[in-house]
């Protein structure tokens, strides 16, 4: 099944995640993680690293899912978009026995004059499904301007090699 996705406007407004993900996967060939001891060499292997057009859905009752796209580089950095971001996330992923973890913050605005509303800081752990798609699930947590949290959403998301 191909969903269909707006790539004009996603690769508009995430326009600085191809030279982002260049950087990272040229630097990557020698940087080395002190947690594991692994190298990014060993990780370019990694099936996850590459871009991904992504459908997220969420736990709420009459919430739209969102069509993005993301990026995983051999530095374990993460970069993504969606539809209902609007803008490009950040965050970083590692592998796991079961998969792999990524997390990422992404700013909030509100939709009437665009002033900052705060963040939305997303964990998720995944799985490959096929050699060219995964799932993964987990939580968004949502913080207004002062870092009160103010909700945590449920969520889940379908990658697809892009």
């Amino acid at each position: 099944m191909r969903t269909e996705l707006n790539r004009r406007s996603l690769l508009s407004r995430g326009g600085t995640l191809a030279p982002l993900v260049g950087l990272g996967l040229l630097g990557g060939a020698t940087a080395a993680t002190a947690d594991t001891g692994d190298t990014a060499e060993n990780r370019l292997g990694s099936p996850l690293l590459g871009t991904w057009a992504v459908k997220v859905t969420f736990d709420i009752p009459n919430r739209p899912g969102e069509d993005g796209l993301f990026a995983f580089t051999a530095d374990r950095i993460c970069l993504g978009t969606t539809t209902g971001a609007g803008h490009l996330s950040l965050g970083s992923w590692r592998p796991t026995t079961q998969g792999f973890e990524f997390t990422f913050r992404h700013f909030m605005y509100a939709d009437d004059d665009g002033s900052y509303t705060g963040e939305v800081r997303v964990q998720q752990s995944g799985r490959f499904t096929s050699a060219t798609t995964w799932t993964a699930s987990g939580t968004g947590t949502a913080f207004d301007t002062q870092g009160n949290q103010v909700a945590v959403v449920q969520s889940a998301t379908a990658g697809t090699r892009y």
